[in-house]
C-alpha cells in the first residue's frame, strides 16, 4: 500500500498511472509517474514526465529504487520528486494564508512554471531535437563525471552530428533502430577509420542517452531495441615494460631534451604507483603525506573517487631529488607525454615487432608494430600491475592500487604470456618439483 506524505496543507503522493494489479502481472512494464495532490476535498493529478516499472519502484517511499543501475537518472528523478513535493506544499500554504482560491488550474499553472524555471532537467523535450536533448543532458551531468568521460560522450555527439550532416539525415528521437546501428557503424568505420573498440565505445555512450530518452517517454519507435546498441569489444594488443626496460629508461641521460626528460619522469612515476594518467600526471607537494616515517602520494582517483595511498619508492624519490627540487614533476599535456616516450623507447631499442590483431570494417587485420609505438601513458599502469604480479604480490593487494574491482577484470588487464603465468604459478611452491 502506498504511504501518503502528509502536511498541514495537503497530501502529496506519487503513483503509477497504471494500476498496481496490472503492473504486478508484468514487473518490467513501464508506467508514467503521476503526482497526486489532495487538498480541501479536491484532487489534482499531474504527470511528472518520467516513467518507472513495478520492479524499480519503492511503493513505500514513492521513489525509484536507487540500486537499479539501468535507471541512469534515478537519483535525478528522485531529487525532482522531492523538489516538487516541498515546493508544491509550501506554495499551497502560501495560497491559503493569502486567502487565494485554489483550483486545479492554478496548481497546474504553478507546477508548469516551477519545472520550467527551477530545474536543470529538460521539461520540454518534445520541442527539441535528439542532439539538443543529448547535449543538454551531458551539460547537466558535467559536474558528476570526469573530464575524460565528458570528452568521450561529447565526441560521440560530434560524430553523430557529422553522420547526420554527411548523410543529410536528421536525427530524431525515433531514428534509432537496427538499420541505424548498421549505417552508423559503417559510417564510423569508413569516415573516421575507427576500429571495433572505438565503435563499441561510441555505441555505449549513445546507449546512455537513449536509456534516458526512453525513461522520459521520448522514443515511440516500435523497432527500437536497446540491445541492438550493445556493440561488442575485442581484446586489444597492449604491452607492458619490464623492470629492466624501466631501469633503462630511468638511467637514460636526457639532460639535453628537457621535454622528453619531463615526459619520462612523469611516465616512470606512473609505472611505480600504478595509477591512471589523470591521477599520476600533475601530482604536487600537497599530495605527499608521511605516515610512520614512510612517504606516500595520497590520491583521490578521478574515475572511482576512491582514496589510495601510493608509497613513494626509492626511484620516485631519486627522480624528484635529481631534477624536480624534491617535488613531483610538473604536469605535461598527455599527447606530449605519449609522443616523447614513444621516441625515447625507440632510442633505447624497444623496437621488437609486436603482432597486433584487430577488427576493421568487419574484417580481421594483422599488423606487426614496433613495441615503442605501442608505449603510451596507459602503459604505465599496465606495467605496474604486470610487474607486481610477476614479483608475486597478491592480486588483491595489487588491485588496491590499480582500482580493479574483480580478479577477472584484473587478469584480462595484465599482459603476460601463457608461459610467464605458468612460471608464476609454479614459483608459488604448490607443485612438488
Amino acid at each position: 500500500m502506498e504511504k501518503s506524505i502528509k502536511n498541514n496543507s495537503g497530501v502529496v503522493r506519487f503513483a503509477f498511472k497504471e494500476t498496481n494489479v496490472n503492473m504486478e502481472k508484468d514487473k518490467k512494464k513501464e508506467s508514467p509517474i503521476n503526482l497526486i495532490f489532495s487538498y480541501g476535498g479536491k484532487k489534482l493529478k499531474y504527470s511528472t514526465g518520467f516513467k518507472a516499472c513495478y520492479d524499480d519502484w519503492d511503493f513505500n517511499k514513492q521513489r525509484i529504487k536507487s540500486n537499479k543501475s539501468l535507471l541512469v537518472n534515478a537519483r535525478e528523478v528522485n531529487n525532482l520528486l522531492n523538489f516538487i513535493d516541498t515546493s508544491l506544499t509550501k506554495e499551497y500554504s502560501k495560497f491559503i494564508s493569502e486567502q487565494i482560491e485554489v483550483t486545479n488550474e492554478l496548481l497546474k499553472s504553478y507546477l508548469d512554471k516551477l519545472l520550467n524555471k527551477n530545474t536543470n532537467e529538460i521539461t520540454s523535450e518534445k520541442d527539441i531535437t535528439f542532439i539538443e536533448f543529448a547535449y543538454e543532458l551531458l551539460e547537466n551531468k558535467k559536474k558528476r563525471i570526469t573530464i575524460e568521460t565528458y570528452k568521450s560522450y561529447r565526441q560521440t555527439l560530434i560524430k553523430l552530428e557529422m553522420y547526420s550532416k554527411v548523410n543529410k539525415t536528421p536525427i530524431t528521437f525515433n531514428s534509432f533502430d537496427k538499420k541505424f546501428v548498421n549505417l552508423f557503424s559503417t559510417f564510423l568505420e569508413e569516415y573516421y577509420d575507427h576500429q571495433q573498440n572505438s565503435l563499441s565505445k561510441h555505441f555505449k555512450n549513445l546507449k546512455t542517452y537513449l536509456i534516458e530518452a526512453v525513461n522520459r517517454g521520448l522514443i515511440s519507435n516500435s523497432n527500437f531495441i536497446i540491445k541492438d546498441f550493445c556493440y561488442p569489444t575485442e581484446e586489444t594488443t597492449a604491452i607492458y615494460l619490464t623492470e629492466k626496460e624501466l631501469q633503462k629508461m630511468f638511467d637514460a641521460d636526457l639532460s639535453q631534451n628537457r621535454i622528453m626528460e619531463l615526459a619520462r619522469d612523469i611516465f616512470l612515476i606512473g609505472c611505480y604507483i600504478g595509477q591512471r594518467v589523470s591521477d599520476y600526471n600533475g601530482l604536487t607537494e600537497n599530495d605527499i603525506v608521511t605516515l610512520k616515517g614512510i612517504k606516500y602520494f595520497k590520491i583521490r582517483q578521478s574515475k572511482t573517487k576512491t582514496d589510495v595511498l601510493c608509497p613513494i619508492t626509492k626511484e620516485i624519490s631519486e627522480i624528484m631529488r635529481l631534477r624536480h627540487f624534491n617535488l613531483p614533476p610538473k604536469k605535461l599535456n598527455e599527447p606530449d607525454i605519449n609522443e616523447n616516450i614513444k621516441e625515447l623507447g625507440k632510442s633505447l631499442g624497444f623496437t621488437k615487432k609486436i603482432k597486433c590483431e584487430f577488427t576493421k570494417g568487419g574484417k580481421k587485420v594483422i599488423e606487426m608494430v614496433p613495441k615503442n609505438e605501442l608505449i603510451m601513458t596507459h602503459t604505465a599502469r599496465r606495467s605496474f600491475c604486470t610487474n607486481m604480479y610477476l614479483k608475486k604480490m597478491p592480486v588483491f593487494d595489487i588491485m588496491v592500487f590499480s582500482g580493479h574491482k574483480t580478479e577477472k577484470e584484473f587478469y584480462k588487464y595484465i599482459r603476460i604470456k601463457g608461459e610467464e603465468r605458468a612460471e608464476h604459478i609454479v614459483g608459488k611452491g604448490f607443485f612438488n618439483i
